[in-house]
């Protein structure tokens, strides 16, 4: 696994589909921010950890997404670190049942299946109002950027770089994404208009850039959602019930995957879709005995 400098102490390695920020506390102690996959990251990171002689004292983790958690619960039993979570997705990343409640549409049983081995518990949690958090005896600026995920948060090394999660997305994501993966879209938006305020020598995007200047990238985001939602309304034919909708949004999308979890994750982003577009007065829900149809919002159309 590579790892790339970016400013002062403050480094990237760079894993299979993100950077993970790496701070050097001295020479040989770090901090890690996010862990990457389980499957895809782990050895790689136990090379890049122990083949440079680096005593691993801390994790400090964005959100509890499995991408971003998959190797904290391992490092913790391997090194005895410490992790620290945001309140919210701390309660999220200790269990696999608050972590399905959450973010995927999976039964309990299956959640339980994919999902046991993304938890861990924080040994440090960071309130919802943070600024900072002193870990691993320095002092980390804390940014609330709440809708990707419920608590996610963006960290600032002593240096002064940001590290944005999954706030921001980079161009060769925002080309390949279906559907924009966002929990609270409205809080999403508000967290990704509020990165305009920093003033940062640099700015680590977890998928999957380092840049100096994030106001385009800003840009991009926001339009990218605000597009994504006028496509959805243009799929919706007055009536449809979910599985019409989300059925016509895979046409089109070339949505084909027969991987139950992927899937999942697609139908719980795309009902998070349909909540903003229902709160934005764009969709009216109506329900006939215990079936909901959807209708835009200015629509006169009866239930058939």
């Amino acid at each position: 696994m590579e790892l790339r400098h970016v400013y002062g102490r403050t480094y990237a390695a760079v894993g299979a589909t993100a950077l993970m920020p790496v701070y050097k506390l001295t020479d040989t102690d770090i901090v890690l921010m996010d862990t990457g996959y389980a499957r895809l990251d782990r050895s790689a990171l136990v090379n890049l950890i122990e083949d440079n002689g680096f005593r691993l004292r801390g994790i400090i983790c964005s959100h509890a997404h499995f991408d971003h958690t998959g190797n904290v619960r391992y490092l913790q039993q391997r090194y005895g670190c410490l992790a620290a979570a945001q309140i919210i997705e701390a309660g999220i990343s200790v269990n696999p049942d608050a972590y399905r409640a959450n973010y995927v549409a999976l039964t309990y049983g299956k959640s339980r299946e994919y999902l046991l081995e993304e938890c861990f518990p924080a040994d440090v949690i960071i309130p919802a109002d943070a600024e900072h958090v002193d870990f691993c005896g320095a002092r980390f600026g804390i940014l609330q950027l709440p809708g990707h995920s419920a608590g996610h948060i963006g960290v600032v090394t002593p240096d002064g770089v940001a590290y944005l999660g999954d706030c921001l997305i980079d161009e060769g994501q925002i080309a390949a994404a279906k559907l924009p993966t966002s929990m609270f879209i409205a809080r999403d938006l508000e967290s990704k208009e509020s990165l305009r305020a920093l003033r940062c020598p640099a700015y680590i995007i977890a998928h999957k850039q380092v840049l100096t200047d994030i106001g385009p990238l800003i840009d991009r985001n926001i339009g990218f959602i605000h597009a994504k939602g006028r496509e959805l309304l243009e799929d919706l034919e007055d009536g449809m019930s979910f599985d019409q909708w989300i059925y016509a949004f895979c046409q089109r999308e070339n949505v084909r995957t027969r991987n139950e979890f992927k899937f999942s994750i697609v139908e719980r982003n795309f009902a998070n879709f349909v909540d903003w577009l229902t709160d934005e007065g764009k969709v009216e829900v109506r329900r006939e005995f215990c079936a909901k149809h959807y209708f835009h919002r200015e629509s006169k159309a009866i239930v058939k």
